[in-house]
């Protein structure tokens, strides 16, 4: 029985945090944020220099179809969570070096919570 209920609280855990996060962030600002800092290269419906970003949240990493990755995006072998997003907007290529993505990253906390709030808002 003990088996059963670890992944269960798992599961719950995880609803948990993401309704925190859902709960205090700002989604106008992480469309501004969004609009001003991404969508030269990205857009929630179209891929253009970088991938679509609707739905992203869940997506395995490197899997978008019709979309060319660099090797290790390609090869991540694992999914975009909050966190695996939050991680990847603060530094790009410190998390996948070989990426062709050039951004730097968004330094500011809330602003990279702001704009994972917009794209969850646009799954």
């Amino acid at each position: 029985m003990h088996h059963l209920i670890q992944p269960l609280v798992g599961v719950c855990l995880l609803a948990l945090s993401q309704a925190i996060l859902a709960a205090d962030c700002d989604v106008g600002s992480g469309q501004q944020a969004f609009q001003t800092k991404c969508a030269a290269c990205h857009a929630l419906d179209s891929d253009h220099v970088g991938p679509r970003l609707a739905g992203v949240v869940g997506r395995a990493i490197g899997t978008t179809p019709g979309f060319k990755y660099s090797t290790d995006l390609a090869g991540a072998n694992s999914t975009w969570t909050v966190e695996q997003l939050d991680r990847w907007l603060t530094s790009p290529a410190a998390m996948f070096p070989d990426t062709a993505m050039a951004f730097g990253g968004l330094r500011n906390a809330g602003e990279r919570r702001d704009v994972l709030c917009f794209l969850q808002a646009n799954e």
